[in-house]
């Protein structure tokens, strides 16, 4: 009786009258059963999800990039910081008494400009500038003549195609701030229309002058030059991410009121590096180019190289605060082109390893994970290596049951405040490729994408 209760069972459990031998095999059976249920439930197996093995690849070929549509809309006061528009900037300059009007003059801003479109292809620019005139009587200096005005220049954009990109249909008005004065005898003598009689005759002379400058500074070379410029690496979560653009093309470019907007076909891929690769980015080779390219599947080719490091340090604090083992640790060996070693020292008792060998994988649900190729675990204490069986059971399974998710390679937030801002977001991942140093994950970005700055 007493060893039935020890046992948890009641004399009816196991019928009352039996002699002792047959109480103790009726006990065993039922001790036989529990172990077996036990067993069968630790020995079950999780489903997989249909996977694609990574490929050794001593060198990674390098991307091909494909067209990515983007709006964009930035304001003008955005323009004149790209423009370097900004207080004392000189605006117009001739250095000569052989220029258009006879004598040198230098025009400067005074303070920010104002811009305004008009929803379709003509800008306003309001300038509130000074000039300095040095012009001459008889072949003897009269001295500087400076003065303040604002200037109101209005003029068509043609930007289509791109290589034809200028002004045309100049015009100019202007209201004095500070009429300009000249000195003679020491006594200031105010020569404002002088001034605009002269302004008056050279106009056509300062309009085509004007004209050449800009459209000198429209240039596709230049713009190539400044857009190659702001194209550099970005910190993106715990990597950086080095953008290649090779082509852009524009389309339906409308001056609005307060901003400039339209749509880019940018031909570009992206590079996504630990932090700690401190490589030189490759300068881009960016041109501009005037065929709209049609386009059915918006996106940007991508390559995520993972180091090894990263990711033992990522697993073993995963793998910390899952078993509860703070002094876990977790190695790894890429000298073997075939897998990738692991041991994983601490997981049950501090004598305790599992080795195994894994291949990583990708799985049809968009994630990252690993399939092990051979498993060894040893240094079991009393009573887990009794369990042997289904400690490593376990191991397996939460490692098969381990991915890593893509969307946490990307940051929106630092996106967002860079300008750029996505809608309905999309990463597909299409191959993994893996070297002794780095894990590649090959992929594209799609979604509806918007520059505003």
């Amino acid at each position: 009786m007493g060893m039935a209760l020890f046992w948890g069972f009641d004399a009816g459990d196991i019928g009352i009258g039996m002699d002792y031998s047959e109480k103790i095999k009726s006990i065993m059976r039922y001790f036989l059963l529990l172990l077996l249920a036990f067993l069968g439930f630790s020995c079950r197996k999780a489903t997989l999800l249909p996977s694609k093995p990574a490929i050794y690849q001593e060198k990674f070929n390098q991307l091909k990039p494909s067209f990515t549509e983007v709006d964009f809309e930035f304001s003008y006061d955005t323009l004149q910081k790209w423009l370097q528009l900004r207080p004392g900037k000189t605006m117009f300059q001739t250095g000569s008494n052989t220029s258009i009007v006879g004598f040198p003059l230098q025009v400067n801003l005074l303070n920010a400009a104002k811009i305004q479109g008009n929803n379709d292809r003509t800008l306003s620019l309001k300038l509130p500038i000074s000039f300095t005139a040095e012009p001459s009587l008889a072949g003897f200096s009269a001295g500087k003549v400076n003065g303040q005005m604002d200037l109101t220049v209005q003029a068509d954009i043609v930007s289509k195609p791109i290589s034809a990109l200028s002004v045309q249909q100049i015009k100019y008005s202007y209201q004095w701030k500070e009429k300009p004065s000249l000195r003679v005898a020491g006594f200031g003598v105010n020569v404002s229309s002088v001034i605009d009689r002269l302004l008056a005759s050279k106009q056509e002379q300062l309009v085509s002058q004007l004209s050449a400058q800009i459209n000198q500074s429209l240039q596709v070379t230049h713009l190539e030059k400044m857009l190659n410029s702001t194209i550099h690496s970005m910190p993106v979560a715990d990597f950086m991410l080095h953008p290649t653009v090779s082509q852009i093309a524009l389309d339906h470019v409308v001056l609005g009121t307060n901003s400039v907007r339209g749509t880019a076909y940018v031909n570009s891929s992206l590079e996504f590096t630990n932090v700690f690769d401190n490589r030189v980015l490759q300068k881009n080779a960016l041109k501009l180019i005037s065929t709209v390219p049609s386009v059915t599947e918006s996106g940007a080719p991508f390559s995520v190289q993972l180091s090894w490091e990263y990711l033992r340090s990522l697993v073993e604090t995963q793998m910390r605060k899952g078993a509860k083992q703070p002094n876990l640790t977790l190695t790894l060996q890429t000298t073997d082109t075939r897998w990738i070693h692991c041991t994983i020292l601490g997981y049950k008792g501090k004598a305790s390893s599992f080795s195994f060998d894994f291949i990583p994988v990708l799985l049809e649900d968009n994630k990252l994970s690993i399939r092990l190729v051979s498993k060894e675990l040893s240094g079991l204490s009393f009573p887990s290596n009794l369990f042997k069986k289904q400690v490593v059971n376990r191991l397996e399974r939460n490692l098969n049951q381990f991915n890593i998710d893509p969307m946490l390679f990307i940051d929106r937030s630092k996106w967002m405040n860079s300008g750029l801002i996505d809608s309905d977001m999309n990463i597909r991942l299409d191959s993994l490729q893996w070297n002794l140093e780095v894990l590649n994950v090959l992929g594209k970005i799609q979604g509806k994408w918007l520059i505003r700055k």
